[in-house]
């Protein structure tokens, strides 16, 4: 039995050493097909033996179908619309697998819930938009227990001590807010504003809850405060707006405008567009839109204002919302595939990289060269 078993090993081994003599001189018309047809199965067996293993892929960066899920803290909003439809777009870009987004609804509640649900369907990493930060914990516990990274975009994951837990996307606040700022002193001085400062009023629509826009508010008060050192101090007035929706704003604003009827004449900063967007209704219905001007953040709303024959709604801080979701699903994917520590190059004194990005002033004058197609 051992010879018979010998004596056909050697003639397999000795079959095979023609077959590959033959194949290689190209000269055998049977041989050439059967590598023709051996050539047209490769790609079925390579997606077959890719779909065995993605260790192996996910080590050298081949692209394998990686799955994601992002979390926005209100997908009514302009800007979070925008900021995931690029982010699903650089997802399909990278060849990963389609991007699952999530809606808190601006409610922590719902957030645990949809944190819990996109964790459950074996995801390789999380953007999260946090609606509380006082989930933040919570969210960098559960996605350290499933073992996969995450990236906060636009409001930090910190903890009681506001340091940083997480790797994250963020505005520079503060000096956007500066910019704001002064934009809204050059308008001031050129068009004659405070001639009456007792019947003129300042008003910085704030988001005091949210720390990453807490800033915005400060550097446009410290810009109208060191412009104008004896402007009246009561006719300053910074009001919080809770979330940020232009409802938020428009109330806010109207509480203000009616709790002051001796000022006439209003100069509006907001947090973001919604809330300018907000401020300038307010105004309108007050009908002392005419004589006051509102400056926003974004540019998101702002474009529209500024197509209209009128609106004070002047100008815009514009941020581009595609490169928050661009970046965080870049910066997930070569981690994830590569190991590539996010966002190591913007590490300062904080624990994680924080990506930075700023903001540049639009008006109906430059906003369509400026934002290109995003003022569409």
């Amino acid at each position: 039995m051992k010879k018979r078993f010998l004596a056909m090993t050697m003639v397999l081994a000795m079959t095979a050493a023609v077959v590959g003599c033959s194949s290689s001189s190209g000269g055998n018309t049977a041989d050439t097909q059967q590598s023709q047809e051996a050539a047209e199965n490769t790609p079925a067996q390579t997606e077959e033996n890719a779909a065995e293993s993605n260790d192996t892929q996910q080590a050298s960066g081949t692209g394998e179908k990686v799955k994601i899920a992002a979390i926005y803290r209100d997908m009514t909003q302009s800007w979070f619309i925008q900021e995931a439809a690029a982010a699903e777009n650089q997802a399909a870009a990278l060849g990963m697998e389609p991007l699952i987004v999530g809606d808190s609804k601006e409610d922590p509640s719902v957030y645990v819930d949809v944190l819990d649900n996109v964790l459950s369907q074996d995801i390789q990493g999380l953007i999260v938009n946090i609606c509380d930060q006082q989930l933040s914990q919570m969210t960098v516990t559960k996605c350290e227990e499933a073992g996969i990274p995450v990236v906060a975009v636009d409001v930090p994951l910190i903890d009681e001590n506001g340091n940083y837990l997480a790797p994250a996307i963020e505005l520079d606040s503060y000096l956007s807010g500066r910019t704001m700022g002064e934009w809204a002193v050059n308008y001031i001085n050129e068009n004659n504003m405070l001639e009456n400062p007792e019947s003129t009023g300042i008003m910085i629509l704030a988001m005091e809850k949210v720390t990453s826009c807490v800033p915005r508010s400060d550097g446009q008060i410290d810009v109208f405060k060191e412009s104008f050192p004896d402007f009246p101090e009561g006719n300053i007035i910074r009001i919080d707006y809770g979330g940020g929706s232009s409802d938020e704003g428009y109330n806010a604003a109207a509480a203000t405008i009616t709790a002051h009827p001796e000022i006439t004449s209003w100069i509006v900063t907001a947090a973001n567009d919604e809330g300018a967007q907000g401020a300038t209704r307010a105004l309108e219905q007050a009908g002392l839109d005419k004589d006051s001007v509102t400056v926003g953040l974004g540019g998101y709303h702002a474009k529209d204002e500024f197509r209209k024959e009128y609106s004070c709604f002047k100008a815009a801080a514009y941020i581009k919302a595609s490169t928050v979701g661009e970046e965080s699903v870049k910066a997930l994917y070569e981690n994830i595939v590569n190991g590539t520590p996010i966002f190591e190059e913007y590490k300062t004194d904080k624990a994680y990289g924080v990506y930075p990005f700023g903001a540049v002033m639009v008006t109906a004058e430059n906003f369509e060269e400026v934002m290109g197609e995003d003022a569409k």
